[in-house]
């Protein structure tokens, strides 16, 4: 009774999974496959209802009360149809469960994906038509005895069950290989491949209860007497402790229910991130973070805005130079306006609101919001032609990258100006993304090293450094699934190295 009823949840949770429209191609096979798996034990539970052999023992294998099974038994379907719905479905079990695992694997063409999907099929079609009792029944009695023996059409039959048997098993392991291979090759980002993984651990574990339960099918299930132009039924072979099936509904109830809520989830990320929506969202101290944020902002403005205005009193005789360098206080104070807007805002949430953005636009703006501040140095930034897209917080992402470039320009205070030089380059790894930001400055001390990303932390004087940059970095890029570390030698600069998980990569 309780996998009527599974069968019964499960399609209404499916019919509203797909009402949502929150689904894929390998959403939508996986779907298939779970409604194939419930629709086969059915099969199995009612041809066994209807089989005299198991009159008694079934109680023992699905917990089939002995008033269920008389009424399972005079069900107005015959064992001929059985036999074909179970064997339809037990195919369409097998190849919805590789096409899910292919399209979660891979991004296929329409063109391709048709082509692939026709050529899966028909070893599953051939099976279902191989396996039939009518055509196995309208074989035997066109080949026996003028062509072939009796024996000698059940040994090719045998045969040809070990071929089906084997590349079932094939299809099987070749789902569970893609989807081992789909979380290798996911983006790295924790709420993506930990659906991923839930959806492989149940995958895995459906296929498990069903192999252990229908690794012999599809088979024949008659027995076929020309002479005596009889049929007879065979019963199904379970192997196993008849307990073990008892366990097996419950276990594949929990298992496909997952499966669903996992590719439910997964759809929703994959139709937020094309859609270029806010689908992460991470907790964070937001009142430590941005009070950190905005007293390190305040810091740095201010000490650039005393640090023009001392310039400006040593030559305030060159009257078109005071006019420029008014204008640069006059912009200065209008950034940190503008920051302190943004600092409110953010003060208002709790959370890293993590989108889909590109890092090469980010790091575009980013450089143009510091031109002033990077006028003395050279920067050398190659740009890609590919946009590379990760899961980010722009603000947030922003002010790391902001605090390493500010930290670029102070390292190169004592270099000659036309020898100044900041080395910005992006680089792909596997699915990540390097960002690494480096200067030809002064360098940190080996003895500083390990110290440098720990809050307070500062090797310039208390009075002009309160030591909140590379703290703050570690704290936004650690939130973000990201890492950070910094090589550097005394004398010959520093270069930080950002790596993140790369999303997408797309041309321009």
């Amino acid at each position: 009774m309780f996998i009527f009823l599974v069968f019964i949840l499960f399609i209404a949770i499916a019919l509203f999974c797909l009402t949502q429209q929150k689904y894929t191609k390998a959403t939508l096979f996986m779907l298939l496959m779970g409604l194939s798996y419930l629709i086969v034990v059915s099969c199995i539970i009612i041809y066994m209802s209807k089989d005299a052999y198991y009159y008694y023992s079934l109680d023992n294998y699905f917990g089939i009360k002995q008033a269920l099974q008389n009424q399972l038994m005079f069900l107005p379907i015959s064992k001929f149809t059985l036999i074909r719905v179970f064997n339809l479905f037990t195919m369409l079990f097998i190849y919805t469960g590789l096409c899910s695992a292919i399209y979660f694997a891979f991004n296929i063409s329409s063109k391709r994906g048709t082509m692939l999907l026709a050529l899966l099929a028909v070893p599953c079609m051939v099976q279902v038509v191989l396996y039939d009792p009518s055509f196995y029944t309208y074989l035997y009695y066109k080949l026996y005895p003028d062509y072939m023996t009796s024996q000698g059409f059940n040994s090719a039959y045998e045969a040809i069950h070990n071929i089906t048997f084997t590349m079932n098993t094939i299809y099987i392991a070749a789902g569970v290989v893609l989807l081992l291979y789909a979380l290798y090759d996911a983006p790295k980002v924790r709420q993506i491949r930990s659906n991923i993984l839930m959806i492989l651990m149940s995958y895995i574990s459906v296929q498990i209860t069903y192999y252990y339960m229908n690794y012999w099918a599809p088979d024949i299930l008659i027995k076929v007497s020309k002479a005596a132009h009889f049929i007879r039924f065979k019963p199904i072979n379970l192997v196993g402790n008849p307990s073990i099936y008892t366990l097996l509904p419950y276990i594949a109830a929990f298992c496909l229910f997952v499966s669903l809520y996992s590719i439910y989830k997964y759809a929703r990320i994959q139709n937020s991130i094309k859609n270029q929506e806010s689908v992460i969202s991470h907790n964070i101290d937001s009142a430590l973070l941005t009070s950190r944020v905005f007293s390190h902002y305040i810091k740095n403005e201010l000490l650039a805005i005393m640090a023009q205005t001392e310039f400006l009193e040593s030559m305030c005789e060159k009257s078109p130079e005071v006019v420029e360098e008014i204008r640069v206080i006059e912009q200065r104070c209008h950034k940190v306006y503008d920051r302190l807007d943004a600092v409110h805002q953010k003060n208002l949430k709790s959370k890293i609101e993590l989108e889909p953005v590109s890092l090469n636009e980010l790091l575009d703006k980013l450089l143009d919001d510091m031109s002033l501040e990077l006028k003395h140095t050279k920067v050398n930034y190659a740009r890609l032609q590919r946009q590379l897209f990760i899961m980010a917080d722009p603000y947030y992402f922003s002010q790391a990258m902001e605090n390493i470039l500010s930290n670029a320009v102070d390292a190169l205070e004592f270099v000659p100006e036309k020898s100044r030089s900041i080395d910005i380059e992006i680089n792909l790894k596997n699915k990540w993304v390097e960002l690494v930001i480096g200067d030809n400055g002064v360098g940190i001390a080996e003895e500083n090293m390990r110290t440098i990303f720990q809050p307070f932390y500062s090797s310039k004087p208390t009075a002009t450094n309160w030591g909140m940059g590379l703290s703050i970095c570690h704290t936004i890029i650690t939130t973000h699934g990201g890492k950070i570390n910094a090589v550097s030698k005394e004398g010959e600069g520093s270069s930080f190295r950002i790596v993140m998980p790369l999303l997408s990569a797309a041309e321009n």
